[in-house]
C-alpha cells in the first residue's frame, strides 16, 4: 500500500512539474535574411593614340595625342605612361644630351616630349632610354588623359647625330592602379604623396624621381 502511495505522490509530482515547465517559454523572435553582395572591382582602361610616319628633322615639333581612357565601369584608377624608346632614338637623345651638356633625366626628357597636362616625370633611364609619366589626380570611369602633346627635335641636334638609316620609334604603353586605399586630399601636397604611392604600388623595382 505505501509503494502504491509513493509511487502515486511522484506521479502527480512529475505531473506537476510538467504542467508548470509547459508553461514557461522564451520570447524569440526572428527578422527575414537581408543578402549583402560583395562583386570584385574592376581596372579598365585603353590606350588610343592618332599615328603616322613623322620625319626626324631638328627644329620639328611633331603633334602627338597618345590619351589613356578608363573604362566605363571601372574603379577610379591612378594611370601612368611609359614610353620606350628604339635603340636608335635611345641614342639620338643620349648624344644631344652629352653633346647640350645636359645630365639631369627629366630635364632630358621634358627638352623632347611637351605636354600642356604637365605629367610628372616618375621615372627615367636614358641609359635604357625608357621614361614613366604619371598626372596628379585620378581618374573616374569615363575620363581620359592625354599624356603628350608633342614631340620637338631640338635644333640643337647635329646632322652626324641622325643615322639616314636609322629606325626612331617609341612604343607606348599604359598602366592603371585602383586609387582606392591610397591617401587623397584637395592638398596638392596628399596628393602628390598618393600618387607617388600608388606608383610604387604598381612599379616597385623602379627609383622614383623627386
Amino acid at each position: 500500500m505505501k509503494k502504491k502511495t509513493l509511487a502515486l505522490v511522484l506521479a502527480l509530482t512529475l505531473l506537476v512539474a510538467g504542467v508548470v515547465g509547459g508553461t514557461l517559454a522564451w520570447l524569440t523572435d526572428q527578422t527575414a535574411e537581408v543578402k549583402n553582395t560583395f562583386t570584385v572591382g574592376d581596372i579598365n582602361i585603353g590606350l588610343t593614340e592618332t599615328t603616322t610616319d613623322y620625319k626626324m628633322v631638328p627644329g620639328n615639333t611633331i603633334a602627338k595625342d597618345p590619351t589613356i581612357n578608363v573604362a566605363q565601369g571601372s574603379q577610379t584608377a591612378y594611370t601612368f605612361m611609359k614610353v620606350q624608346l628604339s635603340d636608335d632614338f635611345r641614342k639620338l637623345i643620349k648624344d644631344w644630351a652629352t653633346a647640350q651638356k645636359v645630365s639631369d633625366p627629366k630635364e632630358v626628357i621634358s627638352a623632347w616630349f611637351s605636354s600642356t597636362v604637365k605629367p610628372k616625370i616618375m621615372a627615367a633611364d636614358i641609359e635604357k632610354g625608357y621614361v614613366i609619366l604619371g598626372v596628379l589626380s585620378p581618374k573616374a570611369a569615363g575620363e581620359s588623359v592625354t599624356y603628350f602633346d608633342e614631340v620637338t627635335v631640338p635644333a640643337t641636334v647635329t646632322q652626324d647625330m641622325i643615322k639616314a638609316d636609322g629606325t626612331y620609334s617609341i612604343v607606348i604603353t599604359a598602366y592603371a592602379i585602383q586609387a582606392e586605399g591610397f591617401y587623397t586630399t584637395e592638398d596638392p601636397d596628399a596628393k602628390q604623396a598618393a600618387r607617388a604611392e600608388a606608383f610604387k604600388a604598381l612599379f616597385p623595382d623602379e627609383t622614383l624621381l623627386a
